[in-house]
């Protein structure tokens, strides 16, 4: 991934809150036939020491990551929020006599990692349950694998492969405005959040600012 050191994120702490809080991830791997990409929800387990693990699972009849060989390389992308930066919201663009042009500020996150794969029913169930806990917590009243028969859990049980991948590397980018000066930094957070119910505003707008706040502040 190009990044200018400016946009270089290297503190893992934050890595990993970025792909507890934006855990859709797009699996990519060059498998026998080429390039292959498939869109699942991770979970990220923190070890004592390392880069961590991630956790997810696949169909069985997901031929193309259901039947990879261990220890296969692959990549793992996390898009965080991202939205449009319009130059009307640098005051700058005056005194720089209107050069300035749009950009898109955005927070991406690149795993690198060994996959294995398991079928073993315990370790499937045990990985559902916290993937379900993770997903349903805050919830009024939240499911439980429990909440279905235990027939019907163990055939959708021998229907899906086990995915773990042991991080080897993490690459991450926040591009948030870090190159203009602190007033134009500003601004994109004023526009922002100005525009965040604009037809033409990514719903990410109000993440971005909260983000270029954070990172204003450190």
């Amino acid at each position: 991934m190009y990044t200018p050191g400016s946009f270089e994120l290297t503190d893992l702490h934050i890595q990993h809150q970025l792909i507890e809080d934006y855990p859709f991830g797009t699996l990519t791997v060059h498998g026998s036939t080429g390039l292959a990409a498939t869109h699942l929800p991770f979970l990220l387990t923190e070890p004592q020491r390392g880069l961590g693990t991630l956790q997810a699972h696949v169909a069985r009849s997901n031929t193309e990551f259901g039947l990879l060989a261990d220890a296969t390389p692959v990549l793992v992308i996390f898009q965080g929020p991202h939205a449009y930066i319009s130059p009307s919201w640098y005051p700058s663009k005056k005194s720089l006599g209107g050069k300035a042009v749009p950009t898109w500020n955005y927070v991406s996150v690149h795993v690198h990692g060994m996959l294995s794969t398991t079928t073993s029913p315990e370790w499937l169930l045990t990985h559902l349950e916290h993937q379900t806990n993770r997903f349903e917590k805050g919830r009024a009243d939240p499911w439980k694998i429990s909440d279905a028969p235990a027939d019907y859990i163990n055939t959708m049980l021998n229907n899906i492969v086990g995915l773990e991948i042991s991080i080897t590397s993490v690459e991450a980018k926040q591009k948030l405005s870090q190159n203009r000066p602190m007033l134009d930094q500003q601004g994109v957070i004023h526009g922002l959040l100005q525009h965040s119910d604009s037809p033409t505003s990514s719903h990410f707008n109000e993440d971005i600012a909260r983000l270029m706040r954070s990172n204003l502040e450190r």
